[in-house]
């Protein structure tokens, strides 16, 4: 996958902060660090130097201050503002006598001038009827990519222009962040504070990977090599989310014939935090539907931590939301990185996956490896319970999964509905670093080489 220069930038920022803090320099002196990184000379980017540095430090803010703010925050320096008016009338308006567009608008903002529609901004509200009533389609609507990516329509522009996200409505999903083309939308990094962690040796730290991890860090690199390389990080031993899965099918198996015993006929999967997240901040009254089995990323640290209560979780994978979930108590996990993180972090320690030896994965079954993908949850409760298996749906995106759960509340159906944030599952996160057709082929094969082995 191509790297834009919003990767480019993040990834530099990110690698600045690990030799900052390993130098033992003052992680508050963040304008020097910025400096650095954008040293004297032409701007890039920006209007000046100076604003870039800005943008800079706040991003430095993030990675050595992640605990000062929400996970998924607005860089106010780096919002571009999007002086843009919602909607606009093009030259192909054809001054028809139907004058469709003027009649109705409720505002009457519509003009007419040489023979041509025109809106006036000042009385506009933005509520669409004219270009939903033109006959020609001569009005188009300009989306700003923050708000437009949002399923929960959590993000809204203040009177100063800067984008503002309402943490009430946040599901932390990543999705803006991503969207953003000035890179003005980032997400706090618990990476230094794992760099430090690893580094002391009082600390037995556990690698827990997602499954998602298959062909992330090269066609040709094994998961064995994958896991050497974290272990020549300095990690205590890695595992995969996947072991936690296996016991996330048994456990939400077991809920479901219990919630039958008492009459509930209808549940909904739990291990997507963003999708988790959306229906209790969206539709609280529904969240009973969906099951108290924790995800297999804090199984497998549950698992870690009763044969050592001393260990230290970090979790690895494709996603935003997960750090939002590694703050709940419950969880059991210390740490939470993207695949994007430990890539810069290998890259930083001069540690190529590919150039390493294999090393033994312990091995789940095939269907918790399938959970990375759009419709694995379901398959393998399917598998689990064979012939007393309930009926299953599968649904993939925030608004799909909560339209769906209403609508399968609202019809009384009977059975086990699973719902991804991410089209196509997890292999689709906002932080997988390869294009979805060969991340579903790599993971096919990861699959496919497990069922052979058991």
């Amino acid at each position: 996958m191509a790297q834009s220069e919003i990767m480019k930038i993040r990834r530099q920022v990110l690698k600045s902060a690990l030799d900052w803090v390993s130098h033992d320099q003052n992680r508050k002196d963040r304008a020097t660090l910025a400096r650095q990184i954008i040293p004297d000379g032409t701007p890039r980017y920006r209007c000046c130097i100076h604003k870039e540095r800005a943008v800079i430090e706040e991003r430095l803010k993030a990675v050595l201050e992640p605990d000062e703010g929400p996970i998924v925050r607005v860089l106010k320096e780096g919002c571009n503002g999007c002086e843009m008016h919602r909607y606009s009338v093009t030259d192909h308006c054809q001054n028809c006598v139907g004058h469709f567009c003027f009649t109705n608008c409720p505002k009457k903002a519509i003009l007419f001038i040489n023979n041509k529609a025109f809106i006036d901004q000042t009385r506009c509200v933005e509520c669409g009827l004219c270009a939903r009533n033109c006959p020609y389609h001569a009005i188009i609507e300009y989306r700003r990519p923050c708000e437009d990516s949002c399923p929960t329509k959590a993000i809204s522009v203040r009177e100063d222009r800067i984008a503002s996200i309402a943490e009430a409505h946040c599901t932390s999903c990543g999705k803006c962040i991503i969207s953003c083309p000035f890179g003005a939308v980032a997400e706090s990094s618990q990476l230094i504070h794992l760099f430090e962690a690893v580094r002391n040796p009082e600390h037995k730290i556990y690698a827990v990977i997602a499954p998602a991890f298959v062909g992330q860090f090269g066609r040709k690199v094994s998961p064995g090599q994958v896991k050497s390389a974290l272990l020549k990080l300095g990690f205590q031993d890695v595992l995969e989310a996947a072991l936690g899965a296996d016991r996330t099918i048994e456990l939400e198996a077991r809920e479901y014939d219990e919630r039958l015993a008492h009459g509930e006929e209808f549940m909904t999967s739990s291990c997507c935090p963003a999708y988790v997240s959306a229906v209790i901040k969206e539709k609280p009254d529904l969240f009973h539907h969906i099951s108290s089995t924790l995800s297999p990323m804090a199984q497998v640290a549950h698992i870690l931590k009763e044969k050592d209560p001393e260990a230290k979780i970090a979790f690895i994978g494709p996603c935003v939301a997960k750090k939002e979930e590694g703050k709940r108590p419950e969880t059991k996990v210390d740490f939470v990185l993207t695949f994007e993180e430990l890539m810069v972090w290998l890259d930083y320690a001069g540690i190529n996956p590919a150039e390493e030896s294999e090393q033994t994965l312990a091995g789940p079954s095939s269907y918790a490896r399938g959970f990375a993908k759009a419709g694995g949850v379901a398959a393998a409760l399917t598998a689990y319970l064979g012939q007393d298996s309930p009926p299953t749906y599968q649904t993939e995106g925030i608004q799909n999964s909560l339209k769906a759960l209403e609508t399968h509340v609202k019809n009384g159906d009977k059975g086990f509905l699973e719902c991804m944030a991410c089209e196509g599952g997890c292999i689709n996160g906002p932080w997988t670093m390869i294009a979805r057709p060969i991340a579903e082929r790599a993971l096919k094969e990861f699959v496919q080489s497990t069922a052979a082995q058991q």
